[in-house]
């Protein structure tokens, strides 16, 4: 982990927590004036701020693509966590299909160190809106444990990976970010290191047209926390 990143981390967090309050104090206004249709409903539709990152031209706005490999989602359904610390956590409260998808790394590019987001593709469908990833028995997950490292993948699969298997993979890695594939129970897993000390819930679901899921993106925030720093800048406060 690359502790002088720390910083945008926890300026991130920052940002984070206060437009989350300021959100829920703004939905239980409306619900108490009789505007909008309650918390619950509120936060099922919240909106990724940085969804352009994964959406839109990567090239021009200064985001490298890495090629993460394939990840395999069985009838247990996906988690992201780590697997060394916490490999029980359980599986998103998501109709994941079954099978191979691709995996994608996002990374900015005058910082290539740096994983900003890490998505998972189910279908080349246009994402029509995104959702906040709950876990199957806790629809939100305000579970704030630090993940130096982070396991995306099948929630059996990851549940049966080995501590000295997992280290031994991205202790083997190359290139600027460290990445890996590791199999467990039959099914490869996507292995990183996202040289932030992270929390699991920024984890986003975008929907196409039908509703169904077309990719799931963890965002590690630092293109929002960035954003949020140039926009200081320019306007000078």
């Amino acid at each position: 982990m690359l502790k002088s990143q720390r910083h945008y981390y926890w300026i991130g967090g920052g940002i984070w927590g206060l437009l989350m309050l300021v959100g829920i104090g703004f939905v239980v206004y409306s619900s108490l004036q009789g505007k909008g249709s309650g918390l619950a409903d509120a936060l099922s539709t919240e909106v990724f701020a940085q969804s352009e990152v994964v959406t839109g031209d990567a090239a021009a706005q200064g985001v490298l693509l890495t090629d993460a490999g394939e990840v395999d989602i069985g009838p247990g359904g996906l988690t992201l966590t780590d697997p060394l610390t916490d490999p029980d956590r359980p599986a998103f409260d998501l109709d994941t299909p079954e099978g191979r998808f691709p995996a994608l790394i996002y990374r900015p590019a005058d910082d290539p160190r740096v994983i900003g987001m890490v998505a998972l593709r189910f279908s080349d469908a246009p994402v029509g809106k995104w959702k906040r990833a709950g876990r199957k028995g806790r629809p939100l997950d305000f579970e704030f444990t630090p993940d130096d490292i982070v396991a995306l993948g099948d929630s059996d699969a990851v549940a049966a990976l080995e501590a000295e298997a997992v280290s031994a993979a991205l202790a083997a890695a190359t290139g600027p970010v460290r990445h890996a594939t590791l199999e467990a129970e039959g099914r490869a897993v996507l292995l990183l290191d996202p040289s932030f000390e992270t929390f699991s819930a920024d984890i986003y679901v975008g929907f196409d047209e039908n509703g169904d899921p077309a990719v799931l993106v963890k965002d590690f925030g630092y293109f929002g926390t960035r954003a949020a720093l140039d926009e200081r800048a320019e306007t000078g406060e």
